[in-house]
């Protein structure tokens, strides 16, 4: 019985809690403060767009990165910030993608902030294109001039669970003159919404596990489920 229920609940784990990756920028195709999605599987196309007087066009050098599939990306460009990070409401990267059929999202991305650079970032989040950003913490980034990456937990916000279009948005904070700041490697990852199907998995798994124990309690006990 209990290899039953290991067997059960692995096979289960399998079927309704499949974490991966869902969508990742790379930005080594950044040109004119524009870039596209390296790799989506969401709905539409997800795009990620830079804003603010400070953006520099043609981005800067990024970091090398492996992502949630194994598929590594070489350092290539990263979206940057430069000649004084210092609009202190301008300066801003969204990202929009389709959640339909997705939920319990993570986000990562690298970051680089020079000791004048972005100390932080407000993170917003908005449901539908004629919705409102909702402020939901902040990003406090360490200014050393290094690269270092920022993970978030969405899985809290129900909201995004299988939404439509969904709009995630890091404000950045002022810095001094000098200040620069670099984003690169924005990945999303989640799990798929369980469908009708799934759920008939689990009563049936349920059941099969119900008639095995049945079944070893016919033949003396659990012993009949030993190897």
């Amino acid at each position: 019985m209990e290899k039953i229920s290991l067997w059960l609940s692995l096979l289960l784990a399998g079927a309704l809690n499949a974490s991966g990756q869902l969508i990742v920028f790379n930005l080594n195709d950044l040109a004119g403060g524009a870039t596209t999605v390296t790799e989506s599987q969401v709905p539409g196309t997800p795009t990620l767009t830079l804003a603010g007087v400070d953006v520099v066009p043609a981005g800067q050098a990024g970091v090398a990165y492996t992502d949630a599939s194994g598929t590594p990306h070489a350092a290539g460009l990263a979206a940057a910030w430069g000649s004084g990070i210092n609009d202190p409401e301008g300066n801003r990267f969204t990202l929009r993608f389709d959640a339909t059929g997705f939920q319990d999202f993570y986000i990562r991305y690298d970051y680089r902030s020079t000791a004048s650079g972005s100390p932080t970032a407000v993170f917003r989040y908005q449901v539908g294109a004629t919705g409102t950003f909702t402020d939901y913490g902040t990003d406090t980034y360490t200014q050393d001039g290094a690269f270092h990456s920022m993970i978030r937990d969405l899985s809290p916000l129900a909201v995004l669970n299988n939404a439509g279009d969904v709009y995630l948005q890091w404000e950045l904070a002022a810095g001094s003159a000098s200040g620069t700041f670099r984003m690169d490697n924005l990945e999303v990852t989640g799990s798929a919404v369980p469908e009708p199907s799934g759920c008939a998995l689990v009563v049936g798994l349920g059941l099969v596990g119900f008639a095995a124990f049945r079944q070893g309690r016919g033949r003396g006990g659990l012993g009949a489920c030993r190897a």
